[in-house]
């Protein structure tokens, strides 16, 4: 029987879970206690106090990357991993054979086509001068969406603006990158939020559908 100890709000937690389920793996979760020296369970299994630990039968791992490996390495593939990542996947891009100016442009104009307010417009070096000159930043928001997230929670200000990127792609051309809308809330676990950022996501599959 497989064993995670882990915590929900934990990122390295998420990223073992994303690969069980990929798997389509059954295991048992145990929730660990917040104060590390509580974590007495933890300790007896692994020696250590922090998270994630899993165990596969007489195995204790303790690196969330040793984790994914082994469990790639020693679990079948089933048919529907690929439709469990792209779920989970939480961000995007796309590639285009356009320059950075000219594929800004056209990503501009897919933008606002569907609904889109570019609130902000960034380029690297305003960053930080070891960015290119070419990478721009855009801050993006569909009006509509953002007035429903704050009725249902204005301390959630991470739900109102999207981040994207266009930079150039090696070798040529330009790749379009952005957060997964759903990632940017599933945290907050509210599912109003849920909603209304999956069909802001759905808004922008048609955006990277046409890029």
């Amino acid at each position: 029987m497989l064993t995670l100890y882990q915590s929900e709000w934990c990122p390295a937690c998420h990223r073992v879970r994303q690969a069980l389920t990929e798997l389509g793996l059954t295991f048992v979760a145990v929730n660990v206690a917040a104060e590390r020296d509580e974590r007495a369970d933890v300790i007896a299994v692994s020696g250590q106090d922090t998270v994630p630990v899993l165990q596969d039968g007489d195995r204790i791992f303790t690196d969330s990357n040793e984790m994914i490996e082994h469990l790639q390495a020693t679990y079948p593939v089933p048919a529907d991993a690929q439709d469990h990542a792209a779920m989970g996947a939480w961000r995007a891009a796309g590639a285009l054979s356009l320059a950075p100016r000219a594929a800004l442009a056209h990503l501009r104009e897919l933008l606002e086509a569907k609904g889109f307010t570019i609130v902000a417009q960034i380029r690297g070096p305003k960053i930080s001068e070891r960015l290119p000159k070419e990478y721009v930043l855009l801050y993006v928001t569909i009006p509509v969406a953002a007035v429903k997230t704050v009725e249902i929670d204005p301390l959630a200000p991470g739900a109102l603006l999207l981040p994207m990127a266009v930079m150039p792609a090696d070798g040529g051309g330009s790749i379009v990158a952005t957060a997964d809308p759903v990632g940017q809330v599933w945290l907050y676990g509210e599912p109003g939020l849920n909603k209304i950022q999956s069909q802001v996501k759905a808004r922008l599959a048609e955006v990277f559908e046409e890029l």
